[in-house]
């Protein structure tokens, strides 16, 4: 069963609201001398996330798929060949998702990571359908422009297809990116309906994350339990989290309507004003 309701409820850092560091930047800069984070070698691994989590006390492990997927990507020449052989949309995506060095490094990530996590709740991060499928065209060469629905919906059955390889894993939740896509631009997430089946099957709560568009921005989706933006929506749509923008570093408080916080720590911050500000959180 997830971990992942009562973490939400009942931070495990004793917070009064949970609040989820995103320290992988942070920590590669202060720990790995800028390297990248060890994903292929599970005891360096466990340690770098071990260091992060406490000095954060995050109230979830974030484990950022993407750049698991990136590195692979930027290592091996012929796996970008092979991503590039199609122009069609998706097929980049639907390559890399299926090569088998990156899922079973990924498979074995998690499992080292959610069997050491304790009571805190390991939550899988990637970018929306829409925009990994976009990435990875990128990634290939080539830039179709910005995915329309029913592309999307195309790398949601390829993201659906990955993500049943933690099946069994550990895995808390899913928190599904869609980084600095503005409002007006953003996807219905109905288009994301094989990754929420998934999630839904598993009983992995999935989230999203918009950081240029208030929480809840298409109203109340099934399957999706929490949305995170910088604000909070409009019109009561369900229980939203905020995404902390540079001022919360400085000591601004997110809104109190808030029940979860996203706060990315900065790679180039200071380690004591960084410091200061986690103890001030309590």
């Amino acid at each position: 069963m997830s971990r992942l309701p009562t973490s939400l409820d009942a931070p495990p850092s004793g917070r009064a609201r949970p609040i989820w560091f995103d320290a992988a930047a942070y920590g590669r800069a202060r720990l790995l001398g800028g390297g990248d984070v060890p994903w292929s070698s599970p005891a360096e691994l466990s340690s770098f996330f071990a260091k992060i989590g406490g000095m954060f006390r995050s109230d979830a492990i974030l484990v950022d798929l993407a750049d698991l997927f990136a590195q692979r990507t930027v290592a091996d020449q012929q796996l970008r060949a092979a991503m590039a052989a199609r122009s069609r949309p998706g097929y980049a995506l639907r390559t890399l998702l299926g090569d088998g060095q990156a899922r079973s490094t990924a498979a074995e990530a998690v499992r080292v990571l959610a069997g050491t996590s304790g009571l805190v709740p390991l939550v899988l991060t990637v970018p929306a359908p829409g925009r990994w499928m976009a990435m990875t065209a990128l990634q290939a060469g080539s830039d179709p422009g910005p995915p329309d629905a029913g592309q999307a919906e195309i790398a949601a059955i390829y993201s659906a297809d990955f993500l049943r390889i933690f099946a069994g894993a550990g895995v808390d939740g899913l928190l599904l990116d869609e980084g600095q896509i503005p409002a007006d631009q953003l996807i219905h997430p109905e288009a994301y309906r094989p990754v929420l089946n998934v999630a839904d099957h598993y009983e992995w709560p999935v989230l999203i994350q918009t950081d240029a568009a208030a929480a809840w921005p298409h109203g109340p989706v099934p399957g999706v339990a929490r949305w995170l933006g910088p604000a909070g929506p409009r019109e009561p749509a369900g229980r939203w989290g905020v995404v902390a923008g540079p001022d919360f570093w400085a000591g601004a408080d997110p809104p109190a309507e808030a029940d979860l916080v996203l706060a990315a720590v900065p790679a180039e911050a200071d380690p004591e004003a960084v410091m200061k500000r986690v103890r001030a959180l309590g």
